[in-house]
């Protein structure tokens, strides 16, 4: 878990970097990979208020007074923290965790502030990717991107709560747009990543039964939410995507409306977070 974590930690700065603030002009900058041992300088703003931590939440520690994470863990998931407090202004401390949870989840906890992975989610990504590949470097890297997938998508959540962002569609297809914007960095590794978390949406979608398909679930089906990724990932860049359209891939009906909704969608959160992004 060190491992992942700190790849993670490289992951999430790159696209931080790269992605969301030279979309709104405030900065250019190099796509070299930031150091880890570096603590970027954090921008004043007279929103920011809060931090994202990494650990348990004094609320839940209150609860739970011997509750922690592992060191080494921790050390790699601050990393993930201190790119994320160089990006965006909070109101409040957000705090980041690992922990087991019983089931394979992860999710942002208003009540807690937290956001939380479960161990038994990224063990069900290992399980999930190794089904397409005995090689487990590439199962280690699907696995790496799709957490980070999981990372934005929970900020998502967690933005909205925080910031009283208005959602004007189901709030997890919103969140799960904004994940992929992130990803989406222009960059050649941006791409395969976002493709790769969409591919466990593929993967998980093998098993399900239409008897079993919960129909009021606030979440889109996994291969609905597949599909509606790879289509911001064509859309992100059509002249050179042309290769993710046609039999078994994202189809031509659907492909001619991704440049479209890709940039509706990353203009509806660029405006959203801007008042937010750290000069």
């Amino acid at each position: 878990m060190k491992a992942i974590a700190r790849r993670i930690f490289i992951l999430v700065s790159i696209l931080i970097t790269l992605s969301v603030v030279p979309l709104i002009g405030q900065v250019t900058v190099s796509p070299k990979a930031p150091k880890p041992a570096a603590t970027p300088a954090k921008p004043k703003n007279p929103l920011d208020k809060g931090d994202f931590k990494v650990g348990f939440s004094p609320i839940t520690r209150a609860k739970t007074p011997k509750k922690a994470m592992p060191a080494d863990e921790k050390e790699a998931f601050q990393g993930i923290a201190d790119a994320l407090n160089s990006l965006i202004a909070m109101p409040k401390d957000i705090y980041i965790n690992i922990d087991t949870c019983g089931e394979a989840n992860a999710f942002y906890s208003p009540e807690s502030d937290e956001i939380i992975f479960c161990y038994e989610l990224i063990d069900q990504f290992d399980r999930e990717f190794k089904t397409v590949t005995k090689d487990q470097a590439k199962v280690d890297e699907m696995v790496e991107d799709t957490i980070v997938q999981t990372l934005f998508h929970e900020l998502g959540h967690c933005l909205i709560d925080v910031w009283d962002l208005p959602a004007t569609g189901r709030e997890e297809d919103a969140v799960d747009q904004l994940a992929s914007i992130l990803m989406l960095d222009g960059s050649a590794e941006g791409q395969r990543s976002t493709i790769n978390a969409a591919r466990e949406f593929d993967i998980a979608s093998r098993g399900d039964e239409k008897s079993d398909m919960v129909f009021w679930d606030e979440h889109s089906f996994s291969k609905t939410r597949f599909y509606d990724m790879m289509c911001l990932v064509y859309g992100s860049n059509p002249d050179k995507n042309g290769g993710l359209v046609g039999p078994n891939k994202l189809p031509e009906e659907r492909a001619g409306r991704c440049d479209t909704e890709f940039k509706r969608a990353e203009h509806a959160w660029l405006t959203l977070l801007a008042p937010y992004i750290l000069k």
